[in-house]
């Protein structure tokens, strides 16, 4: 095969990854509201002054999201 053969399929190999990725990324934040509303999480002030969003649950933690820019 030629190189440029290999480049284009691994490119395409990439692409293919990414878009795979890219799909499954949103699993994880889909279980925050569930366990948000289950835990009776309620927020609580920002200290750090950071982008963070932190919220005190049932199960004794400070839980932080990220909050996005608007």
């Amino acid at each position: 095969m030629q190189l440029r053969y290999l480049m284009m399929i691994g490119i395409a190999v990439v692409v293919l990854g990414d878009i795979f990725l890219l799909q499954h990324n949103h699993s994880k934040e889909d279980d925050w509201e569930a366990f948000r509303n289950a835990q009776h999480c309620k927020p609580v002030g920002v200290i750090d002054g950071s982008n963070r969003a932190g919220y005190q649950c049932d199960d004794g933690q400070v839980h932080y999201r990220w909050r996005q820019m608007r």
